[in-house]
């Protein structure tokens, strides 16, 4: 279940099934554009947003007919919802538009009619006829509000101002007319205080849905104008979808989401260049979500307490507990036990007691999950009591920490869990641990300190690619010390040969006892030549499932020469 209300549920909950929405272009033009196209918003292409499966057709019938083919053949569509979406729906005289959309409903039995248009071009006879419409099909009015404050209105030339975009919503639903708005998040100049501002109007205004788009820079727009002079910061997929997950939790969890960002044909894009699909950036919207516990509205509304369930234990050689990870089947530790694997793998292979001996010490883990190898170092240093250890704990699943405060046998190790769950932060007298709650890759970007020791735990590297490609191997060794020490419960081949690929000399430490696997990187003075490939993550953003598929195609080339 997804953490937000998405259009397709509230579609399912309203009309039993999911509706497909055909687009269509009227030609309406816009008020704010002159009449040979030029002018308009900063950041709107001359074609005002026409949907790319019907951008060759030749009439509306057309228009429709391809679009409805389209959602047909590729989705298996059966119901549909007309859209109004290029330019401006309403901008032409009643008795055109009167003629018009009883034209366009009466070519499909259309369940919904959604009317794009902006907030300054909605007159009361406009108004009646909607809401006389509305009483046949449902009408649902996509307001282009964009942001509710006046400077960055005028900024991107949008022709009106915050208070007409209020007016409107409450002029509409005088009317007993549906509301979506939509809103760009990272225009030029505006803050994250300000996109809530934004949204938080909206929301009070009494919207009925919501459109995020993230801001694009598109060819051929006074945007890319202004941009190519003088380039302005865009959002990253990591950084968009951060500054999208807090606003949702602003969002009463009726309103439904229609959109998480803008979708932009690539031969129109100047930037940002995100590597993220479109599925794939849902997707890490909403696994995130998941493993920080939290979801749409959940910091305005009262929230029922959930209690988590606890994934299926076992007990270890060593007293330790551990959990099975039902995605990837296996269990978080070997069978020798979590503190077995701390002690003599991260623990004894770092050096870390002779580093805290000789001073302060700076550690950076990656993988974190139950909390043991950081634990012990803790532990570590406070019984050797001389200096003070720092660690940067990085995990992306949060609510495993407040699974793990169930099973784990120590009181200092389930005090460390509390208080990072609770304030990402624990501290005494020798030790201090702040706690990251981000993606790996997006988390390390984050990072500014330089490291003494580096612990890494992928898991099931096969399952967990990202951690030990080329390129993550490369933004570790930029963190660590010249003297500094990697060491990875890892035993994959192709995790050496990334590693001797970013510049580490690599050693294998597998304890012979015990199924504990691992080896141990320092910084290399050497270049070695390696014909064999790592992992690749090129942008750092790629899928676990991709980065391995890629990754096997080049073999398959190999193997066919």
């Amino acid at each position: 279940m997804l953490p937000y209300l998405s259009h397709k549920n509230f579609m399912l909950s309203r009309y039993g099934e999911a509706l497909f929405s055909i687009p269509v272009n009227l030609e309406f033009g816009c008020p704010n554009r002159e009449r040979d196209g030029s002018g308009g918003c900063s950041f709107c292409p001359e074609h005002g947003a026409r949907a790319a499966q019907i951008a060759d057709a030749k009439s509306v019938e057309e228009q429709i007919q391809k679009a409805i083919s389209f959602a047909k053949r590729r989705y298996k569509a059966s119901s549909f919802a007309l859209y109004i979406q290029a330019y401006t729906g309403t901008f032409a005289s009643l008795v055109t538009q009167k003629k018009t959309y009883e034209k366009l409903l009466s070519l499909y039995p259309f369940r919904a009619l959604h009317v794009g248009t902006r907030p300054d071009c909605l007159s009361e006879a406009t108004l009646d006829y909607l809401s006389e419409l509305s009483q046949k099909i449902d009408v649902i009015v996509e307001l282009g509000v964009q942001s509710l404050h006046d400077a960055s209105l005028k900024q991107i030339n949008r022709g009106h101002d915050a208070a007409c975009s209020l007016d409107a919503i409450k002029r509409l639903h005088g009317k007993g007319l549906k509301v979506y708005a939509h809103l760009i998040i990272g225009l030029p100049n505006e803050t994250p205080d300000m996109w809530k501002e934004s949204l938080q109007g909206l929301v009070e205004a009494g919207i009925d849905g919501i459109k995020f788009h993230n801001l694009h820079v598109i060819e051929k727009t006074d945007l890319a104008r202004e941009y190519a002079q003088k380039p302005f910061s865009l959002l990253s997929e990591y950084e968009y979808a951060e500054a999208l997950i807090e606003l949702l939790r602003y969002v009463p969890s009726h309103i439904p989401i229609l959109r998480l960002a803008t979708d932009t044909p690539e031969r129109e894009l100047i930037a940002p260049k995100w590597h993220m699909s479109k599925g794939q950036f849902g997707e890490y919207v909403a696994q995130t979500m998941r493993y920080r516990g939290i979801q749409q509205g959940d910091l305005i509304e009262p929230q029922q307490h959930k209690s988590d369930g606890i994934p299926q234990k076992i007990d270890l050689n060593d007293g330790s507990t551990t959990f099975w990870n039902e995605t990837y089947r296996d269990y978080y530790h070997p069978k020798a036990g979590a503190y077995t694997q701390a002690q003599r793998l991260f623990l004894a292979k770092s050096d870390l007691k002779a580093r805290l001996e000789k001073g302060d010490g700076h550690l950076l883990e990656i993988g974190f999950g139950m909390g043991y190898n950081s634990f012990c170092a803790v532990e570590l240093a406070q019984k050797l009591g001389k200096n003070r250890l720092h660690v940067n704990a990085i995990d992306h699943d949060r609510m495993l920490l407040n699974q793990s405060v169930r099973v784990v046998p120590e009181p200092l190790h389930v005090k460390l869990l509390e208080s990072l769950f609770t304030c990402k932060t624990y501290e005494s007298a020798f030790a201090k641990v702040e706690f990251l709650n981000a993606e790996a890759r997006y988390a390390i970007t984050l990072l500014h300190e330089m490291f003494d020791v580096i612990f890494l735990d992928p898991f099931i590297e096969s399952n967990n690619a990202s951690l030990v490609t080329l390129e993550f191997f490369q933004a570790l060794r930029k963190r660590l010390k010249p003297d500094g020490i990697l060491v990875a419960s890892t035993a994959l081949h192709v995790s050496q040969i990334a590693l001797n690929l970013a510049g580490f000399d690599v050693h294998i430490a597998n304890d012979t006892t015990s199924d504990i696997k691992g080896i141990v990187a320092t910084l290399s003075h050497s270049n070695g030549l390696h014909v064999k490939e790592p992992y690749r993550d090129p942008y750092g953003v790629w899928s676990d499932k991709r980065i391995e598929s890629e990754h096997q195609k080049i073999f398959a080339c190999k193997d066919k020469r």
